[in-house]
């Protein structure tokens, strides 16, 4: 079986799976008190903020169901945050601190003193920069200025047409496109420049990148950029994203360089690198 088929196969069998947990939630009467009760335990727990004018929201919006089938569809299809199968966020919370360390932390500039305890997570900002245009050092300039005020450094990274479809800047006919939507990259160089100044092992440094067809020669670009800079220790520390979705090429964008069926050996081939 095609790759492209083991895909297909793993998501028509989970799709299976939510809807036989559906229908023994709606037939297994301990089963739906169980589903129930996780559920309304989750929503009793959910914490509050408050908005700068003193509106409470709760830190968790969930929908307002209590037929235990519906729960079922809820958790296993789409899932709380941090938990399979991540359609509403890989992370429990964006922050991972409690909100009074991240509100000490911008009032105060470090947050508050505390007795010592097990290391926690590290908290990041629930954003990633999107940023890319013209060459590497007027996107690195950008960078630096949208992060100058942020304690975690998680840039997202916009890349040209030309890189996109894996074409260098010198090749005939792109010269009006060169910089345009988002940042050329041909070489390790420009990689370089790209992230120059930023800690790319830093626990506080994370870079994604909006890319799919030269997916893999991005990141060997950036992987030897980071060794270039850091030495080759660096390399497990290196955190972030390469997107390297073919799907959403063939469906939408249609920046389609090779195959699918090579673009998810490569997808399969830089996850088992990972």
């Amino acid at each position: 079986m095609s790759k492209l088929g083991q895909v297909v196969e793993s998501i028509e069998k989970y799709n299976k799976f939510v809807l036989d947990q559906v229908k023994r939630a709606r037939t297994d009467e301990k089963f739906g008190r169980e589903l129930l009760g996780r559920w309304n335990d989750t929503k009793a727990k959910i914490p509050v903020s408050r908005t700068p004018t003193g509106l409470p929201l709760p830190r968790l919006a969930l929908p307002e169901i209590d037929e235990p089938g519906e729960i079922a569809r809820y958790l296993f299809a789409e899932g709380l945050p941090g938990e399979f199968p991540f359609l509403n966020g890989a992370y429990r919370e964006m922050y991972l601190e409690p909100i009074r360390e991240v509100e000490s932390f911008e009032k105060n500039g470090e947050p508050p003193q505390r007795p010592a305890r097990p290391p926690l997570p590290q908290a990041e900002e629930p954003t990633r920069l999107f940023s890319g245009l013209m060459l590497a050092e007027d996107t690195n300039e950008r960078f630096h200025y949208l992060t100058q005020h942020q304690r975690t450094h998680r840039l997202s990274t916009a890349f040209d047409g030309p890189t996109l479809y894996g074409i260098d800047s010198d090749a005939d006919g792109v010269f009006g496109k060169i910089g345009e939507g988002g940042v050329a990259i041909d070489t390790v160089e420009d990689m370089v420049r790209l992230y120059d100044g930023f800690d790319l092992g830093s626990p506080n440094f994370s870079a994604s990148m909006t890319i799919s067809g030269p997916a893999p020669i991005i990141m060997a670009m950036y992987i030897a950029a980071a060794k270039r800079r850091f030495g080759p220790k660096v390399v497990p520390k290196l955190r972030g994203t390469i997107q390297a979705d073919i799907f959403k090429e063939v469906q939408a964008q249609n920046e389609t360089i090779f195959p699918i069926e090579a673009s998810l050996r490569f997808l399969t081939d830089m996850v088992e690198f990972a």
